[in-house]
């Protein structure tokens, strides 16, 4: 009776299987690799953590194994099936094969003690079982270990393929799908292709996970990407590779995960090299926001296998691959130089969207030795690799909000004598301002808390609207509101639109608004003032929306643009016994068009306002 036979030095399988192999997805990687090989279209991954003994199976619908070829290709360790065949492709020419040393199955026995092996080629059945126990029974290189056949060469009905389980798992957490197709998917670039599919199953069918390639990057977003060959004019002679490899570089918005830092490698569809900088001093921040994968397929025509055993690295010492390296070394050096740029162009972009402040605007028009220091800080606060697009945007208003203090502008004068800002040396700068602007806030909050007592006093002597409360929030419009930088008092409806908007037939009856304002967000803001002691009633809200309404219909009937019309009536009290004047107030507050403030509220919140800047000063004068 013919027997299987599996011939091996004894100390083979304890290094090269179960000392490299002590993880789940390298081991699902080499029988993948088998599977893809072996011209199969499909391959399921089945994980059963729900028993009591946890179970892999993994199948394809490749060409299977006859007898013979379990014994003298699958059975035999270290066997170079390319060297073997003299064929760089397939049993059927289809693909490029992606194993080669002949060790792959060893990596079972790193995970699980029994490994049951069913495969189906043209109609014939085999099956058979590795048992690490009896195995490691097996004490010198003469004897041989036979396994145990369970099936020999029975007629099926079957479709070819291969089935493999491993058993005897040595794993005492569940299963994770999803880490396990993100990690084959680093490992392999074949799950895109149209004839090779692979889906991994958690227990039943309903719990499935697609293997994509696009598994790898689909949360980084893209600055920029660099598509290979990136340079068309170089010398061939110095760069012999370059119009040989394929692949792409990605400088990302965010840093990237540190073991996706650099460039992974890949010969035939399958990592050979995992993500690094190839001998660049990548200390720079900068480094931490690329990555990518080349394809180096011609690597594997060289003389001298340059591969490792478990394909995470190359052999980087023989001629080839020295200049490999170079080659790499120098375009990612490139690589990384444009990349600066396109971060600080990435991050003003992104400010000026996010702040709707323009820098040019801001800039320009200042004089020309505060345009130069505004100009040097910014640059220097956008191009600083330690400081992230959201950070930089923050700093950024941070200088232009800072830069109506002279003493401000006193403490970034020595940057005009720095060519290269740190990003320390950034940060310190405004810890330090931190403490000036409050002290600043501080001496105008104190100021402004006397004001405050003046505009009490207003409300306690019932003041009157247009001699007394009226030019006390020309002098003082904060008091309103912090966003108002421009009053217009008492301004008829013609002239308004006359002035602003152009010739506008206007047949509404010319009643005058206390104050039209404008905001730095482009609002515009109509404030209707009462006496200290007026009730404010449902008439009062209808002609604050009626002023609304007029002004935003001839706003828009000439093409100006406002962000919002706002109405504000302001009083002494609120009339809350009439249910209509509630609800209205309510429902105009709801949709931001007509607001209702008491002078009582206005008070408290200006105090409350003020407050904050001088315990903020307080609390930062302490730390300090």
């Amino acid at each position: 009776m013919e027997e299987l036979v599996m011939r091996f030095d004894p100390n083979t399988i304890e290094h090269l299987g179960v000392k490299m192999y002590a993880t789940l997805p390298p081991v699902i990687a080499e029988i993948v690799s088998n599977s893809y090989d072996a011209e199969a279209t499909e391959v399921e991954i089945w994980l059963f953590d729900n028993k009591i003994e946890k179970e892999i199976v993994i199948k394809d619908n490749g060409h299977g194994m006859t007898f013979e070829e379990i014994n003298t290709q699958f059975l035999r360790i270290g066997r170079n099936r390319r060297k073997d065949t003299e064929s760089q492709f397939s049993k059927n020419s289809k693909r490029h094969v992606i194993g080669k040393k002949g060790i792959g199955k060893l990596s079972f026995f790193g995970i699980s003690s029994k490994i049951r092996v069913e495969t189906v080629c043209e109609g014939l059945k085999n099956a058979f079982v590795l048992d690490w126990t009896m195995l490691k029974q097996i004490d010198s290189i003469d004897e041989n270990y036979k396994p145990e056949i369970l099936v020999k060469n029975e007629a099926v009905q079957e479709q070819d393929g291969t089935k493999i389980t491993l058993q005897k798992i040595n794993r005492a957490t569940s299963f994770y799908p999803e880490d396990i197709a993100y990690s084959l998917a680093k490992s392999f670039q074949v799950f895109d292709e149209n004839d090779f599919k692979a889906t991994i199953y958690h227990n039943n069918l309903e719990n499935q996970t697609k293997i994509k390639n696009e598994l790898i990057y689909k949360n980084l977003k893209s600055i920029h990407e660099w598509n290979f060959p990136v340079h068309k004019d170089r010398d061939p002679k110095k760069y012999y590779c370059e119009d040989l490899i394929s692949g792409k570089i990605i400088l990302t918005e965010d840093t990237v995960s540190p073991k996706m830092r650099g460039v992974a490698l890949f010969s035939r569809n399958k990592l050979v090299n995992e993500y690094e900088f190839y001998d660049i001093q990548a200390t720079s921040h900068g480094y931490s926001y690329l990555t990518g994968w080349l394809n180096v397929d011609f690597i594997d025509l060289f003389e001298e296998d340059v591969i490792s055993t478990n394909r995470r690295s190359l052999n980087w010492e023989t001629t080839e691959t020295r200049e490999l390296k170079a080659y790499l070394a120098s375009t990612i050096q490139g690589i990384y130089n444009e990349s600066k740029k396109l971060k600080e162009q990435n991050k003003l972009v992104k400010f000026e969207e996010d702040s709707g402040i323009k820098l040019d605007d801001w800039i320009d028009p200042l004089p020309n030795h505060d345009r130069k220091l505004a100009q040097k800080l910014v640059n220097s606060i956008i191009s600083s690799e330690g400081i992230g697009s959201e950070k930089a945007g923050e700093l950024v208003g941070f200088v232009k909000d800072s830069f109506q203090f002279e003493s401000f502008k006193e403490i970034v004068k020595e940057f005009n004598a720095i060519d290269d800002i740190s990003s320390d040396r950034i940060l310190s700068l405004f810890k330090e301002w931190e403490l000036i602007e409050a002290r600043e806030m501080y001496k105008l909050s104190m100021g402004r808390i006397e004001t405050i007592k003046t505009f009490e006093k207003l409300i306690l002597d019932n003041a009157k609207e247009v001699q007394q409360i009226h030019p006390f929030f020309e002098k003082f419009p904060w008091i309103l509101d912090p966003r108002i930088n421009m009053f217009r008092h008492e301004v008829q409806y013609a002239k308004i639109l006359k002035e602003t908007y152009g010739e506008l037939d206007i047949e509404e009856k010319n009643r005058r608004i206390d104050f039209l304002c404008t905001s730095v967000s482009n609002h515009r803001f109509i404030l209707e003032i009462k006496r200290p002691q007026h009730i404010i009633k449902l008439k009062d809200i209808e002609q604050a929306k009626d002023y609304r309404s007029f002004i935003e219909d001839h706003l828009e009937s000439n093409n100006s643009t406002p962000n919002k019309v706002i109405a504000y009536v302001v009083g002494g009290k609120i009339d809350n016994d009439d249910r209509k004047t509630r609800d209205e107030i309510e429902s105009m507050q709801n949709v931001d068009k007509v607001y209702v403030k008491t002078f009582n509220q206005l008070l408290t919140d200006a105090r409350n306002y003020h407050k904050e800047f001088i315990e903020r000063y307080e609390q930062i004068n302490k730390k300090s």
